[in-house]
């Protein structure tokens, strides 16, 4: 699995032209399990929504700051997650969001 997942990093960043760097890598594999622990059960796993929320491979590059406030802050059924996750959690999340993005 993780084999198949690192190929898949390695496809994304060719096809977009880009070079990750091994922090990059870890910041998005640490992403996905902090994702996994925390996120998956309401969010779906892999990121795949059941369409009753958002899904969130379609946010954008520029929702960067509406994703801290909203997962800090909650919002409806939501809830506030600043205080449990790190600011680093964060990060890393967003950048397993942003490893998967369409």
């Amino acid at each position: 699995m993780k084999c198949r997942h690192a190929a898949f990093i390695a496809c994304v960043l060719l096809v977009s032209g880009g070079t990750a760097s091994a922090q990059d890598n870890a910041k998005i594999e640490a992403g996905e399990q902090v994702y996994d622990q925390n996120c998956a059960e309401c969010h779906g796993e892999k990121l795949r929504s059941s369409g009753a929320l958002p899904d969130l491979r379609k946010l954008p590059t520029s929702g960067r700051a509406a994703f801290d406030e909203i997962v800090k802050n909650g919002r409806g059924q939501m809830p506030a997650w600043e205080g449990q996750l790190t600011d680093e959690n964060f990060d890393q999340i967003w950048a397993y969001i942003r490893s998967r993005a369409q």
